[in-house]
């Protein structure tokens, strides 16, 4: 095919530019991919092999949809095209002697690395209440986004805090070591250690990749600037595309100065702006112009949209969040009669806990909906558990895996036999690690019968071992029956009236065929290459196009995305641009830039919605609307008030799922905030306690089902839990969820 004919005259200068650096600013739906991808045909075209280039995106789903493309352009196989992360995975295996790494080291996800640090604190005797582990753990990922490892860190601490944090981060790294593990900062900090400090290595990365293209250059951070700087660094033959305007991640280190200083990097490069815009109607362009035309730091360029017509943006001010999640369930309603199906349809938010009313509103009016949240999947209990029988046959030295299943399904081996077990690996040197530790019991002083417990569990894990070169879906399928995790999901089942047990049974089923479906798309990967596909898994790839309901996400999980409609709500002061409440300065460009990445995934119709008042702490307060909806002036926007002058009574919030409000709890009540940190953070407690709870107050004497008697130290409410810190007198302080810990007073 003619790979130029359809393109625009800033797409071919894009496309036909091939020795050299170059700079592609690519305005939301410019046509970026097709660029991208008709660049790497291009230069096969022009004699350049495949497996001379290189091409990086930041989700697995732009991975997938790039490589896609390429193939139907008829390049040969060859060009790596994949993320920042699966690109470092891929090197740290191939030169794992230099990183001191195993060749088959397990990646820990979020919530591992939660485990590990927390294990760290205990350790170290430093109380959770001094400082959270969430706290901590943002302060080592910060860290090593900038290529600061531990014993840097350490020297230049500064304050409680960080020194705090410099003798948790050394025993952390000492702990994912002991595993054989990385974090997903570890895979970006170690590939560009190498690339800093082997100029050998550099030097032939160099040469294998000759051409390096990196898309969404405006979300690279420090670490990820090194690395595709330093294969680039002979021959210059580097090409970065992306949107100053769309850098939303410096909370997780993104740099924009990486793209806004590209030229100074590279006085020679060859600029191509791509201004025409293909997705939206001219409308929504003159609005997100209008709002991000506010900011400074961001190069300058025009919306030229290529459709004509197009409908005004909707401003719907509302009485409060009920009034907001109705009008949001009648604008599904009114679109479906316009010929906008669920599926053409997104609802974006600023913070997840603003899904919750949506979710009820959409239930009691019959719509479908999706939860862009695909990473709680691979945090569902069930599916942990397979992963982690699945990590220790991939990496034996992984104990932290190890130590989860030991006992899963329920085999009798409790946490004294496992401590021995762990003090015998730790007091021998021959003894690698806790699974090895499982084939020698009698060294741990362990008794007849925990002894053959244990064996057996050693013998199971061999026989799982034998054979690792099967397609992944067997293996996932043998651990899922011989482990026994299927047989107990099924006598759980069948002895409870509770969906939630049945549900765990199809979770195992949907991991299945989530191998059976990468096997398909990976016929030479091993169990390794599966492992590092999950840990890096995202939200966005997750979302179901074809699913038939509306999609509900935050405007994060939003970037790359397009729909015929979107819907952002609670456009509010606080909410967005959102203000933590820790007295920190807020980057309100970079929540501009958010809301400008919110509109501009809409192609045909978007509505922007308020609350003049919103329950928050439990107590309703006067909203003020979001300054955004000031700065997108009046031009192409339909400002609807539909507030009333009653000022609307207090109603008291349902009992909440975890999976409701972002939150994992297990059967005691305990729970860990897995994506709306942020916001719970941002909400002081309120005194007002729902009323369920009333008998349940500060210094009462309550008694838990499991834990016994105790005593109420500090109760709270936010507006969505109630949780209550407990002293016991068998096993301490704890906090409990009170919607789910039986707690009873006495």
């Amino acid at each position: 095919m003619d790979l130029l004919s359809d393109l625009n005259e800033s797409q071919k200068r894009a496309v036909t530019h091939v020795e050299g650096p170059l700079l592609v600013l690519a305005g939301a739906g410019s046509g970026k991919t097709r660029v991208i991808t008709r660049r790497v045909a291009h230069l096969v075209k022009q004699g350049v092999s495949p497996r001379s280039i290189l091409a990086i995106t930041f989700t697995n789903k732009a991975a997938g949809e790039m490589a896609r493309r390429v193939e139907t352009l008829g390049v040969p196989g060859g060009a790596f095209i994949g993320t920042f992360h699966s690109f470092c995975f891929r090197l740290l295996r191939e030169f794992a002697d230099q990183t001191r790494l195993p060749k088959e080291f397990t990646i820990y996800d979020k919530s591992d690395q939660t485990r590990c640090v927390k294990d760290a604190m205990k350790r170290l005797e430093i109380p959770k209440d001094q400082f959270a582990p969430g706290a901590i753990q943002s302060a080592i990922s910060r860290a090593k986004n900038k290529l600061t490892d531990a014993h840097r860190y350490a020297a230049e601490a500064k304050g409680f805090f960080q020194q705090t944090a410099a003798r948790v981060y050394t025993l952390y790294q000492r702990i994912l070591a002991e595993n054989g593990a990385v974090d997903f900062d570890d895979l970006l900090l170690r590939t560009a250690c190498l690339m800093r400090d082997l100029p050998d290595l550099r030097e032939m990365l160099g040469r294998r990749h000759r051409y390096i293209l990196i898309d969404e250059y405006q979300d690279t951070n420090h670490a990820q600037y090194i690395i595709a700087h330093g294969m680039a660094a002979e021959h210059e033959n580097i090409c970065v595309t992306g949107d100053p305007d769309q850098s939303i991640y410096a909370w997780r280190g993104a740099d924009i100065s990486n793209i806004l200083e590209f030229e100074s990097d590279y006085p020679n490069a060859l600029v191509v702006r791509l201004e025409e815009n293909y997705r939206s109607t001219q409308p929504i362009l003159t609005v997100a112009d209008r709002l991000i035309a506010h900011n400074r730091r961001r190069k300058h360029k025009r919306f030229i949209a290529t459709r004509g017509g197009g409908l005004d943006v909707g401003v719907i001010r509302l009485d409060d969040e009920h009034a907001e999640a109705a009008e949001v369930t009648d604008l599904v309603a009114a679109l479906g009669r316009d010929g906008v199906g669920c599926r053409d349809i997104a609802v974006f938010y600023r913070v997840n806990a603003l899904s919750r009313l949506l979710e009820e509103a959409f239930r009691r009016a019959g719509i479908a909906y999706q939860i862009a949240r695909g990473v709680e999947f691979f945090n569902r209990k069930e599916i942990k558990d397979v992963l982690a029988y699945l990590r220790l046959l991939a990496n034996p030295d992984d104990d932290l895996s190890c130590r989860r299943i030991i006992n899963v399904p329920a085999r009798g081996i409790g946490a004294v036999t496992v401590n021995r077990l762990a003090d015998a690996a730790e007091a021998n040197p021959d003894i690698s690690g806790l699974l090895a530790a499982t084939a020698e019991p009698h060294r741990a002083g362990l008794g007849k019968a925990a002894a053959a417990r244990v064996a057996t569990f050693s013998r199971l894990i061999d026989e799982l071992s034998a054979d690792l070169n099967r397609s992944v879906r067997e293996i996932v399928e043998t651990v899922v029956t011989r482990s026994g995790i299927e047989a107990a999901l099924k006598g759980a089942a069948s002895k409870s009236t509770d969906d939630q047990q049945r549900q765990a049974l199809r979770n195992i089923e949907e991991l299945i065929t989530s191998a059976a479906e990468f096997d398909q798309g990976n016929p030479d990967a091993t169990l390794a290459d599966y492992l590092n596909m999950v840990s890096l898994v995202s939200d966005v790839d997750m979302v179901d196009s074809e699913s038939g309901a509306v999609t509900f996400m935050t405007l994060h999980a939003a970037k790359g995305l397009e729909f015929p409609a979107v819907i952002i709500i609670g456009c509010e002061e606080g909410l967005l641009p959102f203000d933590r409440g820790d007295g920190k300065d807020r980057d309100l460009e970079e929540e501009r830039r958010l809301a400008f990445v919110g509109m501009t995934r809409s192609q045909d119709r978007l509505y922007l919605t308020s609350a003049k008042h919103r329950c928050l702490r439990g107590q309703t307060t006067r909203q003020v609307e979001s300054p955004f909806l000031t700065e997108i002036g009046s031009e192409s926007v339909c400002r609807i008030d539909k507030t009333t002058q009653e000022m609307p009574s207090y109603r008291p919030r349902t009992r909440l799922s975890g999976r409701q409000v972002g939150a994992r709890r297990d059967r005691d009540g305990f729970y860990e905030d897995i994506d709306n940190r942020a916001i719970i953070e941002a909400m002081e407690a309120s005194d007002s306690i729902p009323d369920e709870f009333a008998g349940i107050s500060k210094g009462r004497l309550v008694r838990h089902p499991k834990f016994g008697a105790g005593k109420v130290l500090k109760i709270s409410y936010d507006g969505m839990r109630t949780r209550a810190v407990v002293q016991f007198s068998n096993i301490g302080k704890k906090t409990l969820i009170l919607e789910y810990a039986g707690l009873k007073p006495m």
